[in-house]
């Protein structure tokens, strides 16, 4: 197939360029720079949103320089989705990854996120007819306790999620296929990686912050969508790998692997509130999917030794 990636330079597009460039002819939109809120600005809690430091810096720069060799020979038009797209029409599939992809930076950049969400997708099912992978986000559910199902209808309660929310209404679910993932990590991470977290925190002597929440690991996620590629079943689906983050094996890891001692704490979600765990009974059943791994444990472990062996 001829695949449109937008995003594709970013984590979880990059992952999914490498995924499918042997098997499928591959054009990359994207419009990431340097001066991406998300590479340049991290938010500091009570002190706001601050440039990075040099810690941040030289963790995001190894995170770009993965991110490149996943996506090495791959043509990439560098632009924003919501402007002038000056490409053929001729695709099979776009898969949609491009956009402002931290939810607690949406409140210092309103502008660029509904621009980046809701006009960037507004611009491709204006240029396109072919179907659309569109990755939109659990935090359009807002907060929640317990288990919640797809067709469960919460209201989000921040700019992001409202953003994602919106930018579903724009597709046609007869055709097209809604993700709804759930704190996605992994190496290649150039936004918030677990290492730059542990490193900076070691730093001084601060507890590494941890919500033990659902998560998918990067792995499992690349598996689904190899899966959805080659089964195509239209409709809305929660994406978890069914555990959850865990402070204990952070803090376990990070000093057999990283060799970093740290001390770890509870946070809430980027919203101030803690949130319950996605229902992915679902995209289990359409698409006999599972977990890569049998636990949280596992995909740490896996992490943090690509961390290592790419630092080498």
């Amino acid at each position: 197939m001829n695949i449109l990636i937008t995003g594709g330079r970013g984590f979880i597009g990059s992952h999914i360029v490498n995924l499918l460039k042997e098997k499928h002819n591959i054009t990359i939109l994207d419009g990431w720079t340097f001066e991406y809120p998300g590479y340049k600005y991290i938010h500091r809690g009570k002190n706001g949103l601050e440039l990075i430091n040099g810690i941040e810096t030289t963790h995001r720069l190894a995170a770009k320089k993965y991110r490149d060799s996943l996506i090495k020979n791959i043509d990439i038009v560098k632009n924003w989705v919501y402007e002038d797209i000056n490409i053929s029409n001729n695709y099979d599939l776009i898969i949609n990854c491009g956009s402002l992809s931290e939810a607690i930076l949406s409140q210092y950049f309103q502008e660029f996120t509904e621009k980046s969400i809701l006009d960037s997708l507004a611009s491709l099912t204006n240029k396109f007819t072919c179907p659309i992978l569109h990755f939109s986000s659990s935090m359009s559910y807002g907060t929640w306790t317990g288990s919640i199902k797809e067709e469960e209808n919460k209201e989000p309660v921040d700019l992001y999620g409202a953003c994602k929310k919106a930018s579903e209404s724009l597709l046609d679910l007869n055709n097209d296929i809604v993700l709804r993932p759930m704190h996605v990590y992994g190496y290649g991470d150039g936004k918030f990686p677990m290492p730059m977290n542990i490193e900076r925190q070691a730093s001084k002597n601060q507890p590494v912050n941890v919500e033990e929440a659902d998560c998918i690991y990067i792995k499992d996620l690349i598996a689904i969508i190899d899966k959805i590629i080659n089964n195509w079943v239209p409709g809305v689906y929660n994406l978890s790998s069914g555990y959850q983050r865990d402070k204990t094996i952070i803090k376990k890891y990070a000093k057999d692997i990283l060799n970093f001692n740290i001390e770890t704490s509870n946070k809430s979600g980027p919203t101030g509130k803690d949130r319950g765990t996605l229902d992915t009974s679902k995209i289990k059943r359409i698409y006999n999917w599972e977990s890569n791994f049998k636990n949280y444990e596992e995909t740490i472990i896996d992490y943090f030794n690509t961390y290592m062996k790419e630092q080498a």
